[in-house]
């Protein structure tokens, strides 16, 4: 009876959601209607927040390989971001009936951040989950302790995922329980990384207004539960002494650029943190190309870390609140102090990180990170997945 029970309750709840009975039939219906166009894309980056990451790396290399492609991409607010993506994307509300129409219609979706459940997608479409950190530390959807086990979308109807190490392969597969296919040629926004073209570097650098003689030290803090809502707050970082430091051992200018995570409210309360060389970007469309012009990355918590090492560059985990992090926010895939990352838990702290870095020991640092994980990045990870989309299309 208890079995029969709760059917009754799902099936009472899904019967209470006109919106999610709205949105499987329409999809349906459009799908029926209009059909596929095999060369058709719809890509989401972070819900619709913005326009990056591993679907904009392969939305742009699907357009340099095969132009004939009908590129899409859902947003929240797609009147801003028409001066941001190119001529050749149609950018559509995401939640509205005509992104319905776009989804049911497109032969590829790519996401990386996952997808509704209550959505319809037909056997003849592919679904491509790219995920947004690869080499993250949180534990994430099924993965997290305690969590209440509920469906995700990707589990059944997911068709590929990319991954960029072992331990990301291993992470996708259970916290979404996948047992799909991989591509397993890298994070396809770090192949920029591997390429490292300076002329790229120089156009973002002159994007912020920032000298191309410039070093850039990155400072991007994860998010919190607290700051939900609200701007980020940087309290026990002191960035001026940071910049200070980093230009009396290495006689250059610097330049600090501060990322607070996409889910805060837009901007950050820097706090004793206000300096002219301090630049807060949280509103810059995509993080791969921060780190891209960046020469040291400090963050906490963040995926970031396990992509800049790419670079060869020196990472810094600043980490004074690792213990109230662990019991309020998340817990993490590993122990920390066993990893080969370099840990400051104290300002104090940082400033001897910087002092004893040079270029042997930073490259050494980062071979021994990217061993850690089984990195097996390649720089064409958006190149395969396109030519996969390709050879699907046909």
């Amino acid at each position: 009876m208890k079995p029969q029970k709760k059917r009754n309750k799902s099936l009472e709840k899904f019967a209470r959601s006109p919106v999610i009975i709205r949105n499987i039939m329409f999809m349906f219906l459009f799908n029926k209607i209009y059909g596929l166009k095999k060369k058709k894309a719809v890509f989401t980056s972070f819900g619709g927040k913005w326009y990056s990451d591993n679907p904009k790396a392969i939305s742009v290399k699907l357009h340099e390989l095969y132009p004939e492609f009908e590129i899409v991409w859902l947003f929240k607010n797609p009147e801003e971001k028409q001066a941001i993506v190119p001529a050749y994307v149609r950018t559509i509300k995401s939640d509205s009936v005509k992104a319905l129409k776009e989804l049911a219609t497109a032969k590829f979706w790519v996401d990386n951040f996952g997808k509704s459940k209550y959505i319809y997608k037909s056997r003849s479409q592919v679904y491509i989950q790219t995920w947004h950190g690869d080499r993250g530390f949180k534990n994430v959807l099924h993965n997290v302790p305690k969590n209440i086990k509920k469906h995700y979308l990707e589990e059944k109807k997911c068709d590929l995922m990319t991954a960029g190490s072992t331990t990301g392969k291993k992470k996708l597969s259970t916290a979404f329980v996948y047992h799909g296919p991989f591509l397993e040629f890298g994070s396809p926004r770090n192949d920029q990384l591997i390429e490292d073209s300076q002329k790229r570097k120089n156009d973002i650098k002159d994007k912020l207004n920032i000298p191309v003689q410039a070093k850039i030290v990155l400072f991007a803090p994860t998010f919190r539960k607290v700051n939900k809502g609200e701007k980020q707050c940087v309290r026990e970082i002191n960035l001026t002494q940071v910049l200070l430091k980093l230009k009396d051992l290495t006689n250059c200018d610097w330049k600090c650029l501060v990322r607070a995570h996409p889910g805060s409210s837009p901007g950050l309360s820097l706090e004793k943190n206000k300096d002219q060389n301090i630049i807060d970007v949280t509103m810059y469309e995509d993080m791969a190309d921060l780190l891209l012009i960046a020469d040291l990355l400090i963050t906490d918590y963040s995926a970031s870390a396990g992509d800049f090492v790419l670079k060869k560059k020196p990472v810094i985990l600043f980490q004074p609140d690792r213990e109230r992090y662990l019991i309020e926010e998340r817990t993490f895939y590993f122990n920390i102090d066993e990893s080969p990352y370099m840990v400051a838990k104290s300002q104090d702290e940082l400033i001897e990180k910087i002092i004893v870095l040079d270029e042997k020991t930073a490259k050494k640092n980062c071979e021994e990170i990217l061993s850690f994980y089984g990195a097996y990045e390649t720089g064409k990870a958006s190149e395969r997945v396109v030519e996969y989309m390709h050879s699907e299309s046909c």
